[in-house]
């Protein structure tokens, strides 16, 4: 087990260089000059080269490219991801800030999609006949349905017409605890459906599979209840592979964030990237799609590990 963990740990060191470099080298094929935006002024004058030049000194730009990418790694891994171009605000400051509150969507919407996802998919394949059908049919129009069309059906019906939810924002959870539930219903489940039908499908499958396997069959034909059959040993050892689609699942959710946040106007990390890029602040920009990259690294990290301890089979592989 500890040569598996030390295999996918390197995989993960390895997987962090290679995004940290496409990231560095994406930026540096972005066109304009940072320099140059910095300092226009917005009414069509051009600032002198003098300035560009000395700005440039300052930033660090006018330094050959590898030298420029050995400071931007040590920088990363020092904790320091520059300032942004905008505000001058440290950017693992402006992070942290907003991290917390993606963080807490991003959970409210996994809790959500495990619940209904895992409970639609076994009550299909444990039913069958017309609700196996429904239950398939809403999963495939959920997983095919925008995130930002639903977020804008939901705002329609339950803020504006019924009123029960806000249309948007952000409420602190320690000054408020049901306000922030209420705030973060609505994106959380817009954020959830697609990832709630991706779970049904699986559950579903994994159900199907499990309930013809023989120890199954033994467990009946000795006089257990079906209701005890199906949840100590048909639903317990189908989730094996959800595990899986929820770690995975639960990145991806990080990078949907983007339209959900806009949609509902939440301050989050996904609308800071938004910002900075619309304004063409580089080490903001550069800054979140680190985090979100790495986070996205250490979640399947942590899914492998655990698929290795739930299934000793695949430490072989």
């Amino acid at each position: 087990m500890i040569l598996f963990i030390a295999k996918r740990l390197a995989m993960g060191v390895g997987l962090v260089l290679l995004v940290l470099t496409l990231i560095f080298s994406a930026l540096q094929l972005v066109p304009g000059d940072p320099a140059v935006l910095l300092l226009s002024t917005g009414d069509g004058g051009a600032p002198s080269p003098e300035a560009v030049a000395a700005l440039r000194e300052q930033l660090g730009l006018n330094q050959p490219l590898l030298t420029q990418y050995f400071s931007f790694l040590g920088g990363v891994f020092t904790g320091d991801l520059g300032e942004s171009f905008r505000t001058s605000q440290p950017v693992l400051e402006a992070i942290g800030a907003r991290l917390p509150r993606t963080l807490l969507l991003v959970a409210y919407a996994t809790i959500l999609s495990i619940v209904i996802g895992v409970a639609m998919g076994a009550l299909a394949a444990r039913r069958g006949g017309w609700v196996d059908t429904l239950v398939t049919a809403l999963s495939s129009i959920g997983v095919a349905l925008p995130v930002f069309v639903f977020g804008a059906v939901l705002i329609l019906v339950f803020s504006i017409t019924l009123g029960l939810f806000p249309a948007g924002g952000y409420v602190d959870p320690s000054k408020d605890f049901l306000g922030a539930i209420k705030s973060l219903t609505l994106p959380a489940i817009s954020l959830a459906v697609g990832f709630a039908a991706q779970i049904a499908r699986m559950t579903r499958s994994a159900v199907l599979e499990v309930q013809t396997q023989d120890w199954v069959r033994t467990a009946k034909s000795i006089g257990l209840a079906p209701m005890t059959v199906f949840r100590r040993h048909v639903l317990r050892n189908s989730l094996t592979p959800v595990v899986t689609v929820v770690g995975i699942g639960f990145g991806t959710l990080l990078g949907s964030t983007v339209l959900v946040e806009r949609v509902f106007n939440y301050p989050g990390l996904s609308s800071l990237l938004v910002d900075g890029v619309t304004t063409r602040d580089y080490p903001v920009v550069q800054g979140v799609v680190i985090v979100i990259a790495m986070l996205f690294i250490a979640i399947n990290i942590v899914v492998d590990i655990t698929y290795g301890i739930l299934d000793p089979r695949v430490r072989r592989a």
